[in-house]
Parts: structure tokens; sequence; C-alpha cells
């Protein structure tokens, strides 16, 4: 039964988790970094969206090294699943996707993602929150993508709203589920995220805050409302959800602190992200407000394997040797961030949730 198949993937996931005990690796120049996590669109991946060669490589070798090599991307899990085909690490693979609303983990070298996945967290938006952003869309006469699970719910009404599926499609290679209405999507679950499809994402964005504050709903408790890149979206979240929550939600299920994380972007939802890690990455392609957010900026874009680049750098200076059994014991759930810029650096009490309870992260010693 359901419950059955629930413990089954909580026994999958904790397998593929202790194999990420990085702890065990040692060397004898221990570097004090043990994970990488990257972005996708506008880091990893070229202007193609496709992962090289070079950056593939690099991933399977820190991977064998002993490094949890991870993945953090605004993406559903199916549009991520051709690149962790090709990445075949020899570890387990953690992606963080939806910006930080699920986290799903792939063993090594699969070739079946999508049924050998496990899932190791969720935030999905409430109820009132998708009332209410369903009820702007139609106000407005915008199609909205719902995300539950490995499905994109979608009612097209027009060339135009197909327009954008085909769009998204090529973006990312996810496939879509036709329905006559959003209330087909409500009884699959509360959804990950809602996208609403536009070609003026900020004005869409400004009109959705005036539209929840018209009816009364306070913005900053019930969604988080972000502009998309590409910029044919506007993304609303459970507003405890971003990257950097999700990427400490990962560092203390792997037993691994933000500090020895090293964390790469380009996008405004990649600040936290890079604000959390112990060093963060901006691309030479990255808006300005995220380079700000950063601890360097990259020599190189997306399009010149900007991350081999530095990745490359960060070995050759002896930065990416594995640490001993010993060193970092600090617990990621005192991490605090230390960069002070323009967007907020502060840990939101909601992060520590119900998941630093759970037993799947191996023995800190």
């Amino acid at each position: 039964g359901p419950a059955a198949t629930h413990a089954s993937c909580d026994a999958r996931a904790m397998a593929m988790m202790k194999q990420l005990d990085t702890a065990k690796h040692a060397s004898a120049t221990p570097s004090q970094y043990r994970m990488v996590a990257l972005d996708l669109d506008g880091t990893l991946l070229n202007k193609e969206h496709q992962l090289t060669e070079a950056s593939a490589e690099m991933l399977r070798s820190l991977s064998s090294s002993g490094f949890t090599v991870a993945l953090a991307t605004g993406r559903s899990a199916p549009a991520v699943y051709e690149h962790v085909k090709k990445l075949r690490l020899p570890k387990p693979l953690p992606v963080v996707c939806y910006n930080g609303a699920s986290c799903r983990i792939f063993p090594a070298a699969t070739t079946n993602p999508r049924e050998e996945q496990s899932t190791l967290f969720e935030e999905p938006l409430d109820d009132a929150t998708v009332d209410a952003v369903l009820e702007f869309a139609a106000s407005i006469g915008m199609m909205v993508q719902y995300y539950v699970g490995d499905d994109i719910f979608v009612v097209c009404e027009s060339e135009a709203h197909r327009d954008f599926v085909r769009r998204y499609q090529e973006l990312t290679g996810a496939s879509h589920t036709y329905i006559d209405s959003y209330a087909e999507a409500r009884l699959a679950g509360l959804p990950s995220k809602a996208l609403i499809m536009t070609d003026e994402p900020d004005k869409v964005a400004a009109m959705a805050l005036e539209y929840f504050k018209h009816q009364g709903i306070d913005e900053s408790r019930t969604a988080k409302v972000i502009p998309g890149s590409p910029p044919f979206f506007v993304e609303f979240l459970h507003p405890n959800v971003c990257k950097g929550n999700g990427l400490l939600k990962l560092c203390d299920m792997v037993g691994v602190t933000p500090e020895a994380t090293i964390a790469m972007g380009d996008g405004d939802n990649d600040a936290e992200f890079l604000q959390f890690a112990g060093l963060g990455i901006a691309m030479l392609n990255a808006r300005d407000r995220v380079k700000a957010c950063a601890d360097k900026v990259s020599l190189k874009t997306n399009c010149e394997d900007g991350v081999v680049f530095e990745l490359e750098w960060l070995r050759d200076a002896g930065e990416l040797s594995m640490p001993s059994k010993k060193t970092h014991v600090q617990s990621a759930r005192h991490c605090q961030p230390r960069k002070n810029s323009g967007v907020s650096g502060t840990l939101r009490a909601e992060a520590h949730g119900p998941w630093m309870a759970m037993a799947m992260a191996p023995p800190r010693r």
C-alpha cells in the first residue's frame, strides 16, 4: 500500500545518503570544502541549456574523490532528468529543485532517474495561496503551470497559452498534463510551485502583489513572488522556500556544514544560495545584484565552461582535497549567513523544521 511505498522510499534515500558520508574520505592535505552545489541555467549549462562534457567530467572527478556534488535549480524534477543521466556520477546526486521547495536524490550512474529517485523534503504552497494565484491569473487571462510531483498541469484556453507551453518545453524538455479545469490539479495535491506565464514578468509580479493586498492577503506569510529567468513567467513559492534554505536542509541531511560548501549561480533566485555557502561564486554573466551577494565572481561565463574553470583553479590551489573525519563537526543548524549585502541574509526560523530530526545524515563524530 501507500505506507509501504513511502517506507521503501525512505529506506532507499537513507541508503543513498550513507554513500554521501564524505567524512569517510581523507587526504593528506585536507580542504575546508566538502560539497559543491551548482545552479543549472546560466551557470552549469551553456546558452543552449546543455551540459558540456568538460563540465560532466569535472563533476565526476569531484564525486569520485569523495565530494558531494549537488544541483540546485528552479526547474522541476522532470526538467533535470536528462542532465542527471548525462552526469553519470559515481556517487548519489542530490538535486534541490523548484527553487528549494523540494529535494530529490538520484542513485549513482542512474539511467532511469524518474523511477529510481527518492524525495528528501518538500514544502508546497498552501490552499489559500493556490486559490489566490489561480483567481488572479484568471482575472488577467493568464495560464498557470501547476506542479505536483513530476506532473505539470496546465489549462490552455488560447493559442498564446499553447505557445508558452511550447517555449517552456523547448527550454526544459519537460512535458505537460493538459486538463480542462484546475480543480483536477487540486485533486492531485498542493503544488510545489506555480508559474503564471507572461512576457511581462516584472509587471505581472507587481500586479500579483497588488492583487494579494487588495484581497487582504499577507504576501509575506502566503507566497514568495519571483519574476522568472528566462523572463517569460512569474513564480509563486511558499514564503519559507528559497535555494538558500534548501541548501541548509540538504547540508544538515548529508552532514556537511554550509561553510564547507561551494555554491555557484547567476540569477536572483541564487542570492541566498550564494550567501549561505562558505564560498559563493557568481558567474561572470550573473546579474549585478547577485554578484554583490557573492564572495567572488567567476572569470568566465556559463558559455565558456566557467564552472569548470573555477573548480580547476580551486583544485590547483589545493582547495578541493577531502578533509579528515574530525574536520567540520559544527552542525548546519547553528550556521548564520556571513555576507552582508542588499539581500537579506537572515536565516528564517522556519528553515529549522522537522527535517532536523531526520536520522538520514551520517553520524557526526
